[in-house]
C-alpha cells in the first residue's frame, strides 16, 4: 500500500510541475513516458525479487545426504564410530547424517515422516509399521543369538518360572521384540497376555521402574540388559531360545531405495565389512566402541558377544517367519488388518 501511495504522490506532483513548465500541450506525452518508466522499474524489481527468493531456497552446497537411524547396538552403531562410510560416500558427493534411537518403533516412525532414509530395527516394529502404511522396504537382515534378549526378575524375587508371572507386572516396550517374547513366554508358561499386567514403557523408563521395584519383571534386549546387570543382580526367567529368532532387519524408505539403489548397496556393503570385523575381533571391537562412546568396557564386551554381527540379503526363511509373527499379532487383535510381508521386500540384489 505504501508503494502505491508514493507512486500516486509522485504522479500528482509531476502533473503540477508539467502545468507550470510546459503547459497542457505536452502533458499527455510526459505521462506516457512516466508510465513506461514505472512499468520498467516494476519488472526489474520483480526479477530481482524472484532471483533473491530462488537464491534463498537453494541448497548451500551440492552434497547429497543419506540419513541413517541406528540403535545403541548393531553394526551400524560401530560403523558410525569408525567413519569409513563417510570416507567412501564423500567421493560420490554424499554426506552421512546419523541419528540414534532407543528402539525400533521410533526408527520406523522417522522413516514414515521422511526424517531418515535407512534404519535398523528388530523384527516386530516393521510389522506394525507396514500395518500403519509406512512406506518402507526390507533390505537385509542379520542372524540372531538367544542371549541378546530375555525376561529378567530381581535375583531375590520369588518368581522362578514363567507360570509364576500370573498376575505380575511385567515391563516391556509395546510393538518390539520384547513384547513378542513376553507373549511367547507366557504361552509357554500356560498363560495368556491378559493373565499378567503388561506395562508398556520405553527401555530407559522400564529400567527405572524395574530398579525401584515398581514392576516384577522386564522383557528387554541388549545393551539395556547388560547395563542392568552392571547395577544389580538379576535372574533370567528365559531368553529367546526356542521361543523366537531375535533377528534384526536393515530397512529403507521405499522412495530412497528406489531412487538411490547404489547408495543403499554401498551402505550395506560397508556395514557388512564392519560386522565381519566385529565378529573376528570382539575384544578389539569392545575396546573401540568403549573408547568412542560413553559405553563401559564391560557392557561393550557383553554387547560384542551377545549376538551375531553379520548382514545377509533377505532370505525366504526370514520372510516366512515374519509372516507367521504377523499372523499371531493379527489373531490377537493387535493388528487391525492382515498384512503380507512379501509386499515390502526390496526386489533388487545387494551384490554382497
Amino acid at each position: 500500500m505504501t508503494q502505491i501511495k508514493t507512486k500516486f504522490k509522485i504522479l500528482y506532483l509531476s502533473q503540477n510541475l508539467i502545468k507550470n513548465w510546459f503547459g497542457w500541450k505536452n502533458l499527455l506525452l510526459f505521462l506516457l513516458v512516466f508510465c513506461l518508466i514505472l512499468a520498467a522499474a516494476s519488472c526489474k524489481s520483480q526479477i530481482v525479487n524472484n532471483y533473491t527468493a530462488k537464491t534463498k531456497n537453494a541448497p548451500s552446497n551440492l552434497t547429497k545426504v543419506v540419513r541413517i537411524g541406528h540403535q545403541g547396538f548393531g553394526a551400524l552403531f560401530y560403523l558410525k564410530a569408525k567413519g569409513s562410510l563417510e570416507t567412501r560416500l564423500t567421493k560420490m558427493g554424499w554426506s552421512v547424517e546419523w541419528t540414534e534411537f532407543v528402539a525400533g518403533p521410533p526408527i520406523l516412525a522417522a522413516i514414515g515422516k521422511a526424517k531418515i532414509d535407512l534404519g535398523y530395527a528388530g523384527f516386530v516394529p516393521p510389522i506394525f509399521a507396514q500395518s500403519n502404511g509406512v512406506p518402507f522396504v526390507y533390505i537385509a537382515n542379520d542372524s540372531a543369538l538367544p542371549g541378546s534378549i530375555g525376561i529378567v526378575v530381581p535375583q531375590d524375587s520369588p518368581i522362578r518360572t514363567l507360570a509364576d508371572l500370573k498376575g505380575k507386572k511385567i515391563a516391556a516396550t509395546q510393538k518390539t521384540a520384547g513384547h513378542y517374547l513376553l507373549i511367547r513366554a507366557l504361552t509357554q508358561g500356560g498363560l495368556q497376555l491378559k493373565d499378567a499386567e503388561f506395562v508398556d514403557l520405553p527401555p530407559t523408563k522400564a529400567r527405572e521402574a524395574f530398579v525401584r521395584g515398581e514392576v516384577d519383571a522386564w522383557a528387554i534386549w541388549q545393551p539395556f540388559l547388560a547395563q542392568l546387570q552392571e547395577t544389580m543382580p538379576v535372574h533370567f526367567l528365559t531368553d529367546s531360545d526356542g521361543l523366537m529368532n531375535d533377528r534384526n532387519f536393515y530397512l529403507a524408505s521405499r522412495s530412497f531405495a528406489s531412487d538411490f539403489p547404489d547408495v543403499v548397496r554401498i551402505v550395506m556393503a560397508e556395514t557388512r565389512k564392519m560386522a565381519a570385523w566385529i565378529t573376528r575381533n570382539p575384544e578389539e571391537a569392545a575396546e573401540f566402541i568403549s573408547a568412542g562412546t560413553e559405553m563401559k568396557k564391560t557392557t561393550a564386551r557383553i554387547l560384542t558377544k551377545s549376538r551375531s554381527y553379520d548382514l545377509l540379503p533377505i532370505q525366504n526363511s526370514a520372510v516366512e517367519e515374519q509372516q507367521r509373527i504377523a499372523e499371531i499379532f493379527f489373531r490377537l487383535g493387535l493388528l487391525p488388518d492382515r498384512i503380507w510381508i512379501e509386499d515390502v521386500i526390496w526386489k533388487q540384489k545387494l551384490d554382497l
